[in-house]
């Protein structure tokens, strides 16, 4: 049990870190932040397909489903980091999008989703759906910002797409917390 909880509590702290830097590269543009985002998604990813591994018999289907989104959240966020690394342009068009707000929003849902132990409890579903519904009207403002851009010069298209992008995997992640939400409510009740 005690392996469980470091294995958990480490899992938290590098997502924190893994979103931290995330923040910090959508400011700053540092080429070493963004090797650094690479790595940390590699071995949290790692982490989780170790604790996967070491499942034994007893534990039960909360635990494992939580590693499993946790496994799934970790590949969209491998995948914002390909993103990322699209990004040619040291332009600011990214400054004029609210992707901190939004990773701030995702951070304490997948905290509460590490916690396998009562995440099914802890999961608020209104609460989630509510996150959800704030990001997806960032994300329809980051279109409306990003058409901006894309129509006062087109050579931004690499650019914005790869932003609108990163901004979808940043609602599908909460749209899957919420899908978890609900799930967990339903089964709880019958």
């Amino acid at each position: 049990m005690e392996t469980e909880t470091s294995e958990r509590l480490l899992i938290e702290s590098r997502f924190e870190t893994l979103i931290s830097k995330s923040q910090i590269y959508f400011k700053t543009r540092n080429e070493s932040e963004l090797i650094s985002l690479r790595d940390d998604t590699t071995n949290l990813k790692l982490k989780v397909i170790t604790a996967l591994d070491n499942i034994k018999n007893g534990h039960d289907a909360n635990y494992l489903t939580s590693l499993k989104l946790t496994l799934s959240i970790i590949d969209k966020f491998t995948c914002s980091v390909q993103l990322m690394e699209n990004m040619k342009s040291k332009k600011p068009l990214c400054e004029e999008l609210d992707t901190k707000q939004m990773l701030d929003i995702l951070l304490p849902n997948i905290k509460c989703l590490v916690e396998y132990d009562n995440w099914s409890e802890n999961l608020d579903t209104k609460k989630l759906e509510e996150d959800y519904a704030f990001i997806e009207s960032l994300e329809d403002q980051h279109k409306r910002v990003l058409l901006t851009y894309l129509i006062q010069d087109w050579h931004n298209m690499d650019e914005v797409l790869n932003l609108l992008k990163i901004g979808e995997i940043y609602k599908n992640i909460a749209e899957k917390l919420v899908s978890l939400s609900l799930l967990s409510n339903y089964i709880g009740k019958h």
